[in-house]
């Protein structure tokens, strides 16, 4: 999130002049909301999505759109998965996203190994694995905790989403500086096409999502705009 806040603002701003509205909720215990990581789980935020759909349909919005930025895309794979939307899905937006759990976690925990390296130390998955059978493993300056982690690892993915959903356009995103699309789009493509009207697109640039400066991706939102207001057009 914090690579890509900005680019979120930029989204929200080019719908609002579309004439869309646009919310972007704040996890619980992620940044500036309440609570702390280490007491949360993604059963916490599935809750707080849901809550957040119930009152835009009390407020009077009749559909949703989803935009889904890396794990996100793993948050709402679960959701649909597993809750009753309490408002119509109208289109979906995947920014590089995750499809598996175990991929998302083995980078997390590359994330602590690397860091370990760099001061001389080594250190594998299944060693942080286990020290969280103890307590709290801070990775990248925040605390990870054997609750957070075996909720994620209990995510349904892609193959548990009900047939509902075939009909409903979704886009997939890729940013790369590959000419390609790599072996595993292909895949993860295969499988979203089982379960929506699904659409892919590469886009040419730097990884947004893992640089060190704030990088800016003009087509990525472009693209998400004219998919998202051509199908509530």
């Amino acid at each position: 999130m914090n690579k890509s806040r900005h680019l979120s603002r930029q989204l929200m701003t080019g719908l609002l002049g579309q004439g869309q509205d646009s919310f972007l909720p704040d996890a619980w215990g992620t940044g500036d909301s309440d609570g702390d990581l280490d007491q949360v789980s993604v059963l916490d935020w599935r809750q707080d999505l849901t809550l957040l759909l119930q009152q835009l349909r009390d407020r009077g919005y009749k559909k949703v759109n989803l935009v889904a930025s890396r794990f996100g895309a793993l948050q709402l794979f679960d959701l649909l998965a597993t809750t009753e939307l309490p408002l119509p899905l109208n289109s979906v937006v995947l920014w590089q996203p995750y499809l598996q759990s175990s991929i998302f976690l083995q980078q997390l925990f590359r994330l602590k190994i690397a860091e370990q390296m760099a001061v001389g130390n080594k250190t594998s998955q299944k060693e942080l694995e286990q020290q969280l059978n103890e307590g709290i493993v801070e990775i990248a300056g925040y605390p990870i905790s054997q609750h957070l982690v075996r909720s994620i690892s209990l995510l349904q993915d892609i193959s548990a989403l009900p047939a509902i959903y075939r009909q409903v356009p979704l886009l997939w995103l890729e940013t790369s500086m590959l000419p390609n699309i790599s072996p595993v789009c292909e895949k993860g493509m295969a499988q979203l096409s089982q379960c929506f009207a699904a659409k892919f697109q590469l886009l040419q640039g730097p990884a947004w999502w893992n640089t060190s400066e704030l990088v800016q991706s003009p087509e990525l939102i472009a693209s998400s705009i004219d998919f998202l207001t051509g199908v509530t057009a």
